[in-house]
């Protein structure tokens, strides 16, 4: 897991130097709130994004997730959450990885948390289990950004 904030890119060189997370993150540069939410395919289905906004919920009605195919890197354009992340391998799964979602559910766990801000990213690597849509005090929603990277383009 990293976190991070965009203006302090700089000192994320080491993954500068891959193509796909260039790519991704000089796309986020991009964006702005009146950015319109959809999907966004940078490279088809290896690099996509979903633009999104929706209303943060209490954190025990947030369920962690991991993936096996895809990287999550999140980012926050607008608003604010808070996002719980936490090892799969300490959490009991709450059933199946779904293939087509690429997404397995988790139960709930103590966790720490990251507070996402406008600027802030997560990536979440697929061992990192990760709880997103969390109240975070301040905000009632956030409009962010998902960007699935492809393990095969890293």
């Amino acid at each position: 897991m990293i976190y991070g904030h965009l203006r302090d890119l700089d000192t994320y060189d080491f993954l500068l130097a891959k193509p796909a997370w260039k790519t991704a993150f000089e796309w986020l540069k991009t964006l702005t709130a009146a950015t319109p939410p959809g999907i966004v395919e940078l490279q088809g289905d290896y690099l996509y994004a979903n633009i999104h906004g929706y209303e943060t919920l209490p954190r025990e009605q947030c369920r962690f997730e991991t993936h096996r195919r895809y990287i999550d890197l999140q980012y926050c354009i607008d608003g604010g959450e808070l996002i719980a992340f936490h090892p799969a391998f300490c959490l009991r799964p709450d059933g199946p990885l779904d293939d087509k979602k690429d997404a397995r559910l988790y139960g709930p766990a103590e966790a720490s948390t990251l507070r996402m801000a406008p600027g802030n990213f997560a990536v979440f690597f697929p061992a990192d289990a990760h709880a997103p849509k969390q109240q975070d005090g301040s905000h009632h929603t956030v409009f962010k950004v998902v960007l699935k990277i492809d393990r095969a383009l890293i």
